[in-house]
């Protein structure tokens, strides 16, 4: 009789390998990570990255802008603080308090 049974390398019997910890698919939620995007501060995302927004305290200001993925600029004074919003974006430019992007189970 072989040391394994089941006759694969399977984890638990099924065949796949144990998820480890740096990978997407090992968190649970929509979301696995996060990005901050200090007050004064621009940072850029790959058109896929960023999956959702969501503004701190103080980035809901006129010179905030989040661009979206694909075309588009919003001003940080049409969104809501501490709300999350289901955006591709590709760079957001903080000028007060900071911002959040989400990056989005695939």
């Amino acid at each position: 009789m072989s040391t394994n049974p089941t006759n694969h390398s399977g984890w638990g019997g099924s065949g796949h390998d144990v998820p480890t910890s740096n990978s997407a698919s090992f968190f649970t939620g929509k979301y696995h990570s996060a990005t901050v995007v200090a007050t004064t501060t621009t940072a850029s995302f790959g058109d896929s990255s960023g999956g959702a927004v969501l503004l701190g305290n103080g980035a809901d200001d006129a010179a905030t802008k989040i661009f979206v993925a694909g075309g588009g600029v919003i001003a940080g004074t049409d969104l809501a603080t501490e709300t999350i919003y289901e955006l591709s974006v590709s760079q957001v430019q903080s000028t007060g308090g900071n911002i959040f992007v989400f990056k989005r189970q695939q």
